[in-house]
């Protein structure tokens, strides 16, 4: 567009060539609009990686945002479990276009959370009067979810064909889900890309938001408000901070990242999780 405009700017000067000040007025114009072209830095389009976990909100999420992405120019593809539930609108636009949807194998016919003695938890939770029966029937649905996402996780890596199609397609960023980092985030730190997490409002520590347990009710159907009195704060506060430390611990392994990347400092899941802010990019 620039071009043009210089372009027609010369034919107009042509035209006024006996007028001095029209034709200053034009070459000023001219080395104005080639000093923009020249500090301008060029637009291109990203090929950008997204791996969600298998939570079917999670699939979706990405997806959309891929979707939308790949609109604006951006080549995207997404990475999700063979057992998620594929997006209605991915039958749309995986004909031709910027965008793609590939499924690696993992065992089982649905996620985790689909799981009926998932449900059956997730029911005693509501009901239950007692905050440590909360507590108990909770942790062991995070413990659950956390092991079947890491097998699940494994089970791409174990997969030559996919790992080697991610490898060779040249992403220059990856947007990442922050449920088992240690696994997952080794992909794109192996790479050598810039990634980014999605956020998620019980990990709002990992992008250095503070959200305490004792002012902020937790999400485990405890029920409670951010007018908590003072044995709620408590028990929010104890029980928040104990589901933290088993996190940390579940994080702390090296193993993936000493797998894919043995050449590159050998971080774990919390220390992947720290290397969002590097370049200060999240979402």
């Amino acid at each position: 567009m620039i071009l043009i405009l210089i372009l027609i700017l010369r034919v107009v000067c042509s035209l006024h060539r006996r007028t001095a000040m029209m034709c200053g007025f034009i070459f000023g114009m001219k080395f104005v609009l080639s000093m923009i072209l020249m500090v301008t830095p060029p637009c291109f389009g990203a090929k950008i990686l997204f791996i969600p976990a298998n939570v079917q909100s999670h699939v979706l999420y990405f997806s959309r945002l891929a979707a939308d992405l790949s609109q604006l120019g951006h080549v995207t593809h997404v990475f999700a479990p063979s057992n998620a539930r594929v997006p209605q609108f991915i039958a749309e636009l995986e004909h031709g276009g910027n965008f793609s949807y590939t499924r690696y194998p993992v065992d089982g016919e649905q996620p985790f959370a689909n799981f009926r003695n998932v449900s059956e938890l997730i029911i005693r939770v509501a009901i239950s009067r007692s905050p440590w029966e909360k507590f108990v029937l909770s942790y062991e649905m995070f413990k659950g979810m956390l092991h079947h996402t890491e097998s699940e996780c494994i089970r791409l890596l174990e997969n030559d064909h996919v790992m080697q199609q991610i490898r060779s397609d040249g992403y220059q960023f990856a947007v990442m889900d922050p449920i088992v980092p240690q696994c997952y985030y080794a992909i794109p730190y192996s790479m050598g890309i810039t990634y980014a997490s999605m956020s998620l409002p019980g990990l709002a520590w990992t992008y250095r938001v503070p959200r305490l347990p004792s002012f902020s009710p937790l999400l485990l159907g405890f029920g409670y408000t951010d007018r908590m009195s003072f044995g709620q704060r408590l028990t929010t506060f104890v029980v928040g901070n104990l589901l933290l430390q088993h996190m940390l611990e579940f994080f702390m392994t090296t193993k993936y990242v000493d797998r894919l990347a043995p050449d590159q400092p050998s971080l774990n899941g919390n220390q992947l999780l720290l290397q969002v802010y590097s370049s200060s990019r999240f979402l």
